[in-house]
């Protein structure tokens, strides 16, 4: 008799389609690999945000000290500073929206693994 529930199942299945358990169950397979994926993407480019970060307050701090060099032109030397600052501004704007962007993802995969 099991033999006939599989084949009757599995007839089922292809006159019908498949079921919402099975099409959930596929569904979710996608979203668990699109979430792992994703997350250990935005992770490992983290790293690469942060260290521009970091060579972005070492610029301003050299440009501080015009890189050793004398100051020629003090319009320049100003300029440069303001730039320099304006330039760590954004990538540290950049490094918090990505980390937003890890958190978010996160707690909406918890939310997905919740039962």
């Amino acid at each position: 008799m099991a033999k006939l529930n599989s084949f009757v199942n599995q007839f089922i299945a292809i006159v019908t389609g498949d079921n919402a358990q099975v099409q959930a169950e596929k569904n979710w397979r996608q979203a668990d690999s699109a979430f792992k994926i994703q997350i250990a993407a935005l992770n490992g480019d983290l790293v690469t945000k942060e260290d521009a970060v970091s060579q972005a307050e070492e610029k301003l701090a050299k440009l501080l000290v015009n890189n050793g060099k004398s100051i020629d032109d003090r319009t320049q030397y100003i300029a440069n500073l303001i730039s320099a600052k304006e330039s760590l501004k954004q990538t540290e704007k950049q490094l918090a929206a990505h980390k937003e962007t890890i958190v978010f993802l996160e707690e909406q995969y918890a939310l997905l693994k919740a039962e």
